[in-house]
């Protein structure tokens, strides 16, 4: 739909959200904060806009006085009115809306001081995308695009595009190939590691840790965004369980010293994380040593993939940020950084493939690494 020609109702929700993201492309604390912010208000308009429409428009199969009532009560009845109004809306991303309005909450009543975590912000756009799409039918990347296209900016877009397919393809193909060398890499140093009985009690631990935050898994996924217990203690008790867990089958291995070493925790890096998943400027962190490939657990998010993931890091990389290079990799579509406002179409395109370009580059280089360390280790 072009952008002149929206709806009544769509109108409103699109203008806030487009100076959301406006805000959003300055990349600045103050910036990001104000976008943040805007973001919380354009999704609360566009679910409440969306139950407010008549069935003819939105085919809700809940009644219109229930859709009514829904709109005066609080955000998460508004939620929950939008989730059981109608089939195929996505529940996923409607549990992450509810994620970003605690944050914004904290934002609201907490104050100045307070920071916003750039990639929630990030993906509170991406996640906003896909609800107007589902509930207004609007396309915010239409919506967001400042120029006319020539029929030649066109036609390179499309072959652009076309190359974008490609490189994803070649991304997902390198991605699996990292993740089949990661355990290969883990298989030499640890073989036990792979063990059934290993992997139920690390999934059981797991659960375990995040569960006075009421974290939940969907099989292997994660259905609500609760993290680890910030506490320092809470924390070091947690790697006390997976110790007593990982040491005996890590015990005989020919890197143990090497995994085991001591790293202290809340070093500069960590500190920074913390504190902006906090929201605090300004945040001591009592210091703690633990065994170098326990140390993935103070990382607020981690699984079996991500311990597999450390030790790799560890070993094979050292002083290299393998983990964090890959936690910023685009892995699909909705992963991409959203237009930003003062960019045209092509630069946008453009940008986005070299994005792919790049990272499969070092993709490519990672496991190349990997395949060498593991060919001198067989020779050893």
């Amino acid at each position: 739909m072009n952008k002149n020609n929206l709806e009544a109702w769509q109108k409103a929700p699109v203008k806030i959200v487009i100076e959301a993201v406006q805000h959003a492309s300055k990349k600045n604390e103050e910036d990001n904060l104000i976008a943040f912010l805007l973001l919380d208000v354009g999704v609360e308009m566009l679910l409440k806009t969306y139950l407010g429409l008549p069935k003819k428009i939105t085919g809700s199969i809940t009644s219109e006085d229930e859709r009514y009532s829904i709109i005066r009560k609080g955000f998460h009845d508004v939620v929950e009115g939008v989730k059981s109004s109608r089939q195929g809306i996505s529940v996923k991303d409607l549990a992450r809306v509810e994620f970003f309005h605690g944050i914004r909450n904290k934002l609201y009543h907490q104050g100045n001081g307070l920071t916003v975590q750039r990639v929630h912000l990030e993906e509170y756009i991406s996640v906003i995308k896909v609800l107007f799409k589902q509930l207004l039918k609007v396309d915010l990347d239409e919506q967001l695009s400042n120029s006319s296209l020539t029929k030649d900016e066109a036609e390179r877009i499309s072959f652009i595009k076309e190359e974008i397919n490609k490189s994803l393809e070649l991304t997902k193909a390198k991605k699996k190939e990292l993740e089949l060398t990661c355990n290969l890499v883990v298989e030499e140093v640890a073989p036990n590691l792979f063990l059934p009985s290993f992997v139920r009690n690390f999934t059981s631990l797991r659960e375990k840790a995040f569960s006075e935050d009421e974290y939940s898994l969907e099989g292997d996924e994660v259905i609500t965004y609760k993290r680890l217990p910030y506490d320092t203690k809470k924390r070091m008790e947690i790697v006390g369980w997976f110790e007593e867990l990982v040491t005996p089958l890590a015990k005989k291995s020919l890197y143990f010293d090497t995994l085991y070493s001591q790293v202290e925790v809340g070093d500069k890096y960590q500190i920074e994380a913390m504190s902006s998943h906090l929201g605090i400027k300004n945040i001591d962190i009592e210091r703690q040593k633990v065994p170098h490939m326990l140390n993935v657990i103070f990382n607020d998010f981690f699984d079996l993939n991500d311990f597999y993931t450390n030790i790799v890091e560890i070993i094979v990389f050292s002083d290299v940020y393998f983990m964090r290079e890959l936690e910023f990799m685009c892995f699909d579509y909705k992963n991409i950084h959203p237009q930003a406002y003062y960019q045209s179409d092509l630069e946008y395109w453009e940008s986005t493939l070299d994005t792919f370009t790049s990272q499969n580059k070092k993709l490519e280089n990672f496991i190349s690494r990997m395949n060498l360390w593991l060919e001198n280790a067989v020779k050893s």
